[in-house]
């Protein structure tokens, strides 16, 4: 869930991802250039990442993108039923009285990712694409609760919000504006560019990222004058719901994004459809409900012959590729891959509890009258008095319940429920890994290697010290930095997860590595043609 309670006191922030160029060449397609028919498998998931790199190679592929189209075939790999990855939706029934009788009309609850905002172009351009319907989330009021009171409530009056906010954390709120903005400049410059990077740590230099993904962001809240009450109270509160993780738990880049909430925007019927969209128009072959067993690299047909993969499915089926995407965690997948995999980063991923409740919402059991009307986003503070997150509805029925969504650090019992509930029709639960840990990751690794270099005929140098000593560095580098190819011609997508996770930065993920397997297709990087969307 990227929460939007927030935006009034916070401003959009984003973050991004590309990779580096295969090979250069004078940019434009001979017929010699063009190789034949090359196949890619997408394994792990048809989510954002999947789905849109399937959608951005087919386009890349494409006149006016090259001078000429490239026969190819993309097959996506699934072993869920449906399209969406971890952003899905169920419906809900509500039925109006009308002079004809009942109608029904369904509404649509987000169990995942519930809202992008008008600065990720990659979602709205593709939302506008596809024909799909977007609407602002309605202008409904939060408050801010710490397990005993409501410590800051919004008011429709937005000036009055503005002023109690003021009376209440200083000049912190702006402080913290400037320093978003500053870092949105830098991020937009994506969006205009047709640079590819091969890592992580690339990217994050390009887009002068490194530093907030480096540090602790307790650390550097204190550090830029935001004042400890205004970074509990609303900093935290949003980290805590966005990614389930308190400041001294999140680098800084996170809690940034934990605030990106102006101009907020769902699809009407579900935000899978974006991604249901770019399958669609990636003329890509999709199975779903077919799990991956194996991927294997197999024995060259000739010598100098290029290196295929066999990817073998559990109920045994087999099929050979030029080239395989992994578009899930690939801890999560539990598929055997045989390719002399490196070591790769152990990403540990935040499990999330959500309960949705259609029900009535005890305004006891946050100490309000029951006359009062409740605030529609109730977001906890990180205090030992709080038994869940954040409460937020997420439907209005007419028969006057609400169907809310809670978020909690552990399951929640139905002891608590009454509690929480005057009543309640049905209760349903997603217990699942959202997102990763975002801890502090690698900074500067490239200096490090700079001040570890040694000279090869120094004494130190004889007796290996040195280069015991930058190898470490590099291996510990490489943990926390991710390459984009793991092994030749295996692209792995998530490998940005550490840095941010969204789903625009899974879009930009699958767009980085749409990017180097289109140049490992053709052999060249073409001159890419950018519509200027700042």
């Amino acid at each position: 869930m990227r929460t939007d309670y927030l935006s009034k006191v916070s401003a959009t922030v984003l973050a991004f991802l590309s990779p580096s160029s295969f090979r250069l060449s004078s940019g434009e397609a001979s017929p010699k250039e063009l190789v034949p028919i090359k196949t890619v498998a997408i394994i792990g998931s048809a989510g954002a990442g999947g789905s849109s790199t399937a959608y951005f190679l087919n386009k890349f592929l494409q006149p006016p993108q090259i001078n000429r189209k490239h026969d190819h075939s993309i097959t996506i790999f699934d072993q869920d039923d449906k399209i969406g990855g971890r952003c899905t939706v169920f419906r809900v029934s509500d039925y109006h009285p009308d002079r004809n009788g009942t109608v029904q009309k369904d509404k649509y609850i987000e169990v995942g990712a519930s809202i992008f905002v008008k600065a990720n172009y990659n979602l709205v351009d593709a939302a506008k694409q596809f024909g799909l319907k977007t609407e602002p989330l309605a202008d409904e009021m939060m408050a801010i609760w710490d397990g005993k009171t409501i410590l800051f409530e919004e008011s429709r009056w937005k000036y009055w919000s503005v002023f109690k906010g003021f009376r209440r954390w200083g000049f912190s709120p702006f402080k913290l504006r400037v320093i978003i903005l500053n870092t949105v400049n830098d991020l937009l410059e994506f969006y205009v560019s047709p640079e590819t990077f091969d890592s992580i740590s690339e990217f994050a230099r390009r887009f002068k990222l490194d530093k907030l993904a480096s540090i602790m962001s307790e650390q550097f809240l204190e550090s830029s004058g935001i004042s400890k009450q205004y970074a509990t109270e609303v900093i935290e509160v949003a980290t805590r719901v966005n990614y389930g993780s308190n400041l001294h738990e999140i680098h800084t880049l996170g809690a940034m994004v934990s605030m990106a909430a102006n101009d907020a925007l769902r699809v009407q019927g579900g935000n899978f459809q974006i991604f249901e969209g770019m399958v669609g128009h990636s003329k890509a072959h999709v199975r779903l409900s077919t799990k991956i067993a194996r991927v294997r690299r197999t024995k060259p047909e000739y010598e100098g012959a290029d290196t295929k993969f066999e990817v073998i499915t559990a109920s045994g089926q087999k099929q050979v590729f030029d080239i395989v995407v992994i578009a899930a965690p690939i801890q999560s997948t539990n598929i055997d891959f045989d390719l002399d995999l490196p070591p790769l980063p152990e990403v540990e991923y935040r499990t999330i509890y959500a309960t949705f409740v259609r029900g009535h919402v005890n305004p006891a059991y946050f100490k309000v009258p029951p006359t009062k009307k409740l605030p529609a986003h109730i977001l906890s503070t990180n205090s030992e008095d709080v038994e869940v997150t954040s409460i937020s509805i997420q439907a209005k029925m007419s028969n006057g319940e609400t169907v809310t969504k809670i978020f909690s650090p552990k399951p929640i019992q139905e002891e608590h429920l009454d509690r929480l509930y005057l009543n309640r029709t049905w209760v349903k639960s997603k217990i699942w890994k959202a997102y990763p840990k975002l801890h502090p990751l690698d900074l500067d690794n490239e200096d490090k290697d700079k001040k570890t270099s040694v000279d090869p005929f120094s004494e130190i140098n004889t007796n290996n010290e040195q280069v015991i000593l930058k190898k470490r560095e590099e291996e510990k580098a490489r943990a926390s930095w991710g390459q984009i190819e793991i092994v030749p011609g295996v692209f792995y997508v998530n490998a940005l997860e550490p840095l941010i996770s969204t789903m625009e930065t899974e879009t930009i993920a699958g767009e980085n590595v749409a990017r180097l397997v289109r140049d490992r297709i053709l052999g060249y990087c073409p001159v890419e043609k950018i519509t200027k969307r700042m």
